[in-house]
C-alpha cells in the first residue's frame, strides 16, 4: 500500500489532528459544511413550525371570538369574563409572538447557511482534487495551496453568521462512524436539546390554547 493510500484513509474521531495540515483542513471543511447544512435544515424546520403556530393561534383567536358571539358556552360553569379574557390574552400573545418570530428571519438565515455550506463544499472539492491529482506536489506547493485555501475558508466564515453548537452536535451524532468517541447517551442528549431548541416553543403555543378551548367546549353541557 502506497503513502497516498494512507493519506486518503479516513481518520477516526480527532486523529486528523495528528496528520498533516491538509488533512486537518479537510476535516474542518467537511465538518463545517455539514454543520452549516444542518443549521439550514434546523432553521427551515423552525420557519415551518413558526408559520404553522401563528396560523393556528389566529384560528384559535377566531374560534374563541365565535364562542362569545354565538354564546357557545355554559355561563353556569364558565365565567362570562373567561372568554373575553382569553381572547385578549391570546391577541396579546399572538402579537408579541409574531413580532418575535418575524425578527428571527428563519427563512433568510436558512438560505444563508445553505449558501455558506455550498461555498465550503466547493473548497472541499478543490482540496480533494489537489490531494487526488497532485501526488508529486512538493512541500512548497502544498504549503502554498494550504495557505490559499485557508484564506478562502476564513473569508467565507467571516461573511456568514456562525451556526449553533447543537448543529455541530447533531452532525457528529449522524456520523458516529467517524466520531467514534460519541456515546449513545450523548446522542440522546443531543436529540433532546435539539427538540427544545427547535420544536418545544411551537408545540406549547399550539397545544396550550387547544387545551383551554377543549375545556370550554366540555363545559357547554
Amino acid at each position: 500500500m502506497g503513502n497516498s493510500d494512507q493519506i486518503f484513509k479516513k481518520p477516526k474521531g480527532k486523529s486528523h489532528l495528528d496528520k498533516d495540515f491538509l488533512e486537518e483542513l479537510k476535516h474542518k471543511l467537511w465538518s463545517t459544511r455539514g454543520s452549516r447544512f444542518q443549521a439550514s435544515d434546523r432553521l427551515k424546520t423552525r420557519n415551518k413550525y413558526s408559520v404553522l403556530s401563528v396560523s393556528l393561534l389566529s384560528a384559535y383567536l377566531i374560534i374563541f371570538g365565535l364562542l362569545s358571539v354565538y354564546n357557545l358556552y355554559n355561563p353556569e360553569t364558565i365565567s362570562e369574563n373567561l372568554i373575553p379574557f382569553t381572547i385578549t390574552s391570546l391577541s396579546i400573545f399572538l402579537l408579541v409572538f409574531s413580532l418575535f418570530e418575524n425578527s428571527k428571519e428563519y427563512s433568510h438565515k436558512a438560505i444563508q447557511f445553505h449558501d455558506c455550506a455550498l461555498e465550503i463544499a466547493r473548497l472541499y472539492n478543490e482540496l480533494q482534487n489537489f490531494k487526488s491529482y497532485n501526488d508529486e506536489a512538493t512541500i512548497k506547493d502544498k504549503k502554498e495551496f494550504s495557505f490559499n485555501l485557508q484564506c478562502k475558508y476564513q473569508s467565507i466564515l467571516e461573511k456568514y453568521e456562525n451556526h449553533l453548537q447543537i448543529d455541530n452536535k447533531i452532525f457528529k451524532s449522524e456520523h458516529r462512524d467517524y466520531y467514534d468517541d460519541i456515546k449513545w447517551y450523548q446522542v440522546v442528549n443531543y436529540r433532546i436539546e435539539y427538540f427544545f431548541k427547535t420544536y418545544f416553543l411551537y408545540l406549547i403555543s399550539i397545544v396550550l390554547p387547544g387545551i383551554v378551548l377543549s375545556y370550554i367546549m366540555l363545559k357547554i353541557n
